[in-house]
């Protein structure tokens, strides 16, 4: 294997588990701010 191949893949892991990492904390404080709204009314 390559080490351009080898280092794409890792590089392409790596943005897809910051984009999940992203996504959930986004998700998670989007969830967050539903809660509370539902508990205040």
């Amino acid at each position: 294997m390559d080490i351009t191949k080898l280092l794409l893949t890792i590089g392409i892991s790596l943005l897809i588990y910051f984009a999940f990492l992203f996504l959930g904390f986004f998700l998670k404080n989007k969830n967050l701010k539903a809660q509370n709204l539902q508990k205040d009314e």
